[in-house]
């Protein structure tokens, strides 16, 4: 019975914030359905890869290079109405898509100009949520409500492949379209019927909105950031978790396909999406912990291990078991992160220091994209080729062949994980600190205004 009272207690906490998450969550399916199914339309129009590349490209890096204008921004506005525009915006663009698909007048350059502006509107509802989200549950709650955030992305990431699989096939693309604009509608009315508590201003409601002023802003919240050693060195953490998972994530399609079939790939991907749903569930019902940083490293290096085993053989029990216990990790990681981040920051700087986290990490995130195709093609697959360089001492243990270079680039990001992990929790002894506090950012936010 005390479960259950517990239980209803967590729920009340939350209730203003699960009206919101499902809101979102409907919404964030919706984007995934448009996503999935406009690739597939680019590709079947065009028969190229560099046109699907060219609306990822769209879809991903104009977002990351405004982030920082853009958190100088939700940090003077109304949080739940920067959401609620960028909703409505981001609705526009979907609307305009379906009318150009209904006049027959959809070309594929509409796709590209398209795919840059719902990259701009995430931007703006990716720092509105984020910065939202302390203000709408109590501390100790941030770190279920991240779960419950990782856990919809998940979810999505696990059904709209085939949801939109099942929808294109009856009611084609228009039809798809549809569906995510209602999506939005939904998720504009949850708004409309919550509260977003807003933090104590620190910028003058008179002020205006110039560019210097808008420098001024992002450069106060780097400096908060560099004033604080330990969000400095987790900053720099994180930089090389996803520089490494960007990687990674490029590097386990041609894994699987070097010795397999794409239904093989299939099963592994959704085994692994099965793994971050439960990570993601399992992060929601325990909260992280008290302990925040002991959490961030333990399951980041469970990221590591799971990425050697991958590595490791080729094999589709092996490499499904490797993912599955990396992907169950990952929101756990993200999710304590962004708690540590949330909690440690005063609210009425989170929109700026959140956004410069957001470009680092996703400038990382880039890079480890671009660097894996060479650093697999032309360093590590030569060496594990037959008659390579390591052939004899490293191929004796995970084998040669095709694939071979990839499994140990692999096996290199799960070890730098691991041992980074081992390095940071013990040589900073974060083991018993936490940032359960923001009063040094309460205080310091302030200044801004002097300086101003």
């Amino acid at each position: 019975m005390s479960h259950i009272t517990k239980l209803l207690q967590t729920v009340n906490e939350l209730r203003n914030f699960i009206i919101f998450w499902l809101g979102q969550s409907v919404s964030e399916i919706g984007n995934r359905l448009t996503g999935f199914g406009l690739g597939i339309w680019v590709y079947q129009n065009t028969h190229e890869v560099a046109g699907l590349g060219l609306v990822v490209f769209f879809t991903t890096l104009p977002g990351v290079l405004i982030t920082p204008f853009v958190g100088a921004l939700v940090d003077r506005w109304n949080r739940k109405w920067t959401i609620i525009f960028s909703d409505l915006a981001a609705a526009t663009v979907t609307l305009t898509l379906i009318v150009l698909l209904l006049t027959n007048n959809l070309q594929i350059w509409h796709t590209y100009i398209t795919a840059f502006c719902t990259s701009v509107c995430g931007s703006f509802q990716m720092i509105a949520k984020g910065a939202a989200l302390p203000m709408m549950v109590k501390k100790h709650q941030i770190g279920r409500a991240n779960g419950l955030i990782h856990f919809s992305t998940a979810l999505g990431q696990l059904t709209a492949p085939i949801l939109a699989g099942i929808l294109l096939s009856s009611i084609q693309i228009q039809g798809l379209l549809m569906v995510d604009l209602s999506s939005y509608f939904v998720g504009l009315l949850t708004l409309l019927i919550i509260d977003i508590p807003q933090p104590e201003p620190i910028i003058q409601s008179n002020q205006s909105v110039r560019v210097n002023t808008i420098i001024h802003d992002i450069a106060y919240g780097w400096n908060a950031v560099v004033e604080n050693n330990t969000l400095l060195i987790l900053l720099a953490f994180m930089s090389i978790h996803f520089l490494v998972d960007g990687m990674t994530t490029v590097l386990i399609n041609p894994l699987v396909l070097s010795f397999s079939s794409t239904k093989s790939f299939s099963v592994i991907m959704s085994i692994a999406a099965c793994g971050m749903v439960g990570g993601s569930l399992s992060m929601t019902l325990w909260g992280g912990g008290k302990k925040h940083t002991s959490t961030l490293f333990t399951f980041t290096a469970l990221n590591g291990v799971g990425l050697v085993i991958a590595g490791f053989s080729p094999s589709i029990p092996i490499i499904a078991l490797g993912l599955f216990i990396s992907f169950f990790s990952l929101p756990i990681t993200l999710s304590t992160n962004s708690t540590i981040w949330q909690s440690s920051v005063n609210g009425n700087i989170q929109g700026r220091v959140l956004s410069l986290f957001n470009t680092v990490i996703g400038l990382a995130l880039a890079i480890g994209n671009l660097t894996a195709s060479p650093l697999s093609d032309d360093l590590f697959e030569p060496m594990l080729l037959e008659g390579g360089l390591l052939s004899t001492s490293m191929g004796s243990i995970i084998g040669t062949g095709e694939g071979r270079g990839i499994g140990l680039l692999i096996i290199m990001a799960g070890m730098i994980l691991f041992c980074l992990s081992i390095i940071f929790y013990t040589h900073f002894n974060w083991k018993d600190k936490n940032l359960e506090t923001n009063d040094e950012f309460s205080i310091s936010a302030k200044e801004v205004v002097k300086d101003s």
